[in-house]
């Protein structure tokens, strides 16, 4: 996000100047962001848009529309993915979205800013203890459960969206922006609205890949986790993240991007 420092986003958002503070990595990292409507401080995630090639005849500019990333039918899916994520009842587990939209080359999510830091900057110096790794993993199943009740699947949970909180407090985020990323694959995140209306969970019965969200499931925090101890001669995990499902009731990797939870 260094090319858009200190630039204001949406006439609203305004980026710091040091974007170094990034959290997470590669094109789809968050940082912080000031919203100058509210006064208070905001995360801000740049969803990276994939290149449109427009036609164009010799003599003519380019085709309408040209410029605008919201008019694209892909982006719009996106938008309106993201946006039906955003709309998830308010959980203290869950991170809370207040704004999705398109401008440049991206697509940006605005949400809470939770003082604290991401489980992968704190994996990346020590691993956590058994004890503290049994929380973080309660209370994401914890947020699992909230999202599973209305039929949603996150399928991105990783060490990035995973924010522990000052205060004590484990937060998952990363739903609107694995929704938007899922619609710009092709795939449609949204659960069916009869879903959302009966609780039933997500996609009726649990599909392929799809990790119990229980603590007896063998799912998140299983196997080699972020404690870095593994089962006896398996790899540590330590700094890596720490979310290899080895236990026994592990499942074979979803086909659809992202996680499975």
């Amino acid at each position: 996000m260094d090319d858009y420092a200190g630039r204001v986003l949406a006439d609203r958002y305004r980026l710091p100047l040091d974007a170094s503070a990034e959290e997470g990595a590669g094109p789809a990292a968050a940082g912080r962001a000031f919203d100058t409507y509210s006064g208070q401080e905001v995360r801000l995630q740049r969803i990276p848009l994939p290149d449109i090639v427009e036609g164009e005849l010799p003599g003519e500019g380019p085709a309408p529309g040209t410029g605008d990333p919201s008019g694209d039918p892909l982006v719009r899916r996106a938008l309106d993915a993201a946006r039906a994520a955003a709309q998830v009842p308010d959980h203290p587990r869950l991170d809370q979205v207040f704004d999705v939209f398109a401008e440049g080359d991206a697509l940006w999510i605005v949400s809470e800013y939770v003082p604290g830091r991401t489980l992968g900057s704190l994996l990346a110096e020590r691993p956590l203890n058994p004890y503290r790794a049994a929380e973080v993993a309660a209370d994401v199943l914890t947020a699992l459960r909230a999202l599973h009740a209305g039929g949603w699947v996150h399928r991105n949970i990783t060490e990035h969206t995973v924010l522990l909180a000052e205060d004590g407090r484990v937060v998952l985020a990363g739903l609107a922006a694995g929704a938007a990323q899922e619609a710009l694959c092709g795939y449609d995140p949204v659960p069916p609205r009869s879903a959302v209306e009966d609780g039933a969970g997500p996609e009726g019965p649990r599909p392929r890949g799809v990790i119990d969200a229980s603590p007896y499931g063998g799912g998140w925090g299983s196997g080699t986790g972020a404690t870095g101890q593994g089962r006896p001669g398996g790899p540590a995990a330590a700094g890596s993240g720490g979310f290899t499902n080895t236990g026994p009731g592990a499942v074979p990797p979803s086909p659809r991007p992202g996680g499975a939870v």
